[in-house]
């Protein structure tokens, strides 16, 4: 067997708005969530998870650059608009 296919393989599902207590596997009673409840039956549950900011932007461009919000350098396009309207005078 070679060395890449002995490589684990592992998917990271980043859902925005999202506590761990939301979800039917971890015990929900107010919340359907079939389809993660099927992925969480059939992988592993990771309980102990550090989120790099509470909006999903600058989280989601941590996650795959590897790198902290404010190092990413992450700029929507209406912040660029907002920062080109303040300095046209």
């Amino acid at each position: 067997m070679t060395r890449a296919a002995r490589r684990p393989n592992f998917v990271v599902i980043l859902s925005d708005d999202q506590a761990a207590c939301d979800l039917g596997c971890l015990g929900a009673t107010d919340l359907a969530t079939p389809h993660f409840d099927r992925l969480a039956a059939f992988g592993a549950i990771l309980r102990s998870w550090y989120s790099n900011s509470p909006v999903c932007s600058p989280s989601r461009a941590s996650l795959l650059t590897g790198r902290y919000p404010g190092n990413v350098h992450y700029v929507t396009p209406r912040m660029r608009q907002r920062a080109r309207e303040a300095c046209s005078w």
